[in-house]
């Protein structure tokens, strides 16, 4: 929850293009992260 508010409070915050960079940055290391097995 924490860091869904603070990824949507920060994309908010940027123009649509950065926030979408990084949305797609967040899970696309989000899944890589998971695919270490952690």
């Amino acid at each position: 929850g924490t860091v869904v508010a603070l990824w949507l409070g920060i994309g908010a915050t940027l123009p649509i293009d950065k926030s979408l960079t990084l949305g797609l940055f967040q899970i696309d290391s989000t899944v890589k992260y998971h695919d270490v097995g952690i």
